[in-house]
Formats: structure tokens, C-alpha cells, sequence
């Protein structure tokens, strides 16, 4: 028998789970922004690393990821990185913060959705500056 003439067989079960177990992985990957991070530690985050009216990605002094905009000089605000629509994580884009699983985007400056699906606006964070330092709760 040839091998053009064999039945085709439909794949194993294995072989399905594995590749939709792969699937999933590089998924989650490209839409929770794995690979590089930018992220500063809580420890070494300063005024200079955040540049007037644009928001970056940080870490809260648990760990946890969170969004950090500045305004003005001194006026920050800061934000859980947890889309409130599904839970993706939401990155900064300049002025607003956007979310890759739907594509909800949220106001930089008040956590505010600015377009759906999301409604809910994102969970505030404490933020506290001493000196040039900055921590986020």
C-alpha cells in the first residue's frame, strides 16, 4: 500500500488538546503582552521615568501591574492594569489606556471608559511621591 493510498484518519485526541493548548498559549501571550516588559519596579520608579501626559506601565509595591499618568509636574494618578470588562491587562497608549482582548480604551487621566465594551471605569490606586521617588499602592 502506498502512502497515497492509506484512509485518512481524523487526528488523536492528544493531538487536538495539544494543539489547541499551544493555540491558547501564544494567544494569551500576544494579547496579555508577554515577551519584553517596560515595566519599573516599585523600588526604582521616579518622576523622570513618567513624562508630562502620558501614561506608563508599572509595578504597585505588592507587585501587581497598574498604569501610572502624569498630568502636571507633581499631579499623578495611578490605576489597576485589570480591564474591569474582562479582565485583560490594559496598556498605556499616550493619553488613554487600551485594552487588546476587546479593545476597550479608558481615559488616562480618570480611568473613565472612553469606548466599550468596558463601563466600568478602572480601580484607583494610591500613589505617593517623596522627593523625586514615586510608589504606587
Amino acid at each position: 500500500m502506498r502512502a497515497t493510498d492509506r484512509p485518512l484518519t481524523s487526528p488523536g485526541r492528544r493531538a487536538v488538546l495539544t494543539g489547541a493548548a499551544a493555540t491558547a498559549g501564544a494567544l494569551c501571550l500576544a494579547a496579555c503582552g508577554g515577551g519584553g516588559s517596560t515595566e519599573s519596579t516599585p523600588s526604582e520608579l521616579t518622576l523622570d521615568d513618567v513624562p508630562v501626559g502620558e501614561a506608563v506601565a508599572v509595578k504597585t509595591t505588592s507587585g501587581e501591574d497598574a498604569l501610572l499618568y502624569r498630568s502636571g509636574e507633581s499631579d499623578l494618578v495611578a490605576f489597576s492594569s485589570v480591564c474591569t470588562h474582562y479582565g485583560g491587562k490594559v496598556s498605556p497608549e499616550g493619553t488613554q489606556l487600551r485594552c487588546p482582548l476587546h479593545n476597550s480604551v479608558f481615559d488616562a487621566a480618570t480611568g473613565e471608559p472612553l469606548s466599550g465594551p468596558a463601563t466600568k471605569p478602572l480601580t484607583p490606586l494610591d500613589v505617593t511621591t517623596e522627593g523625586n521617588e514615586i510608589t504606587v499602592d
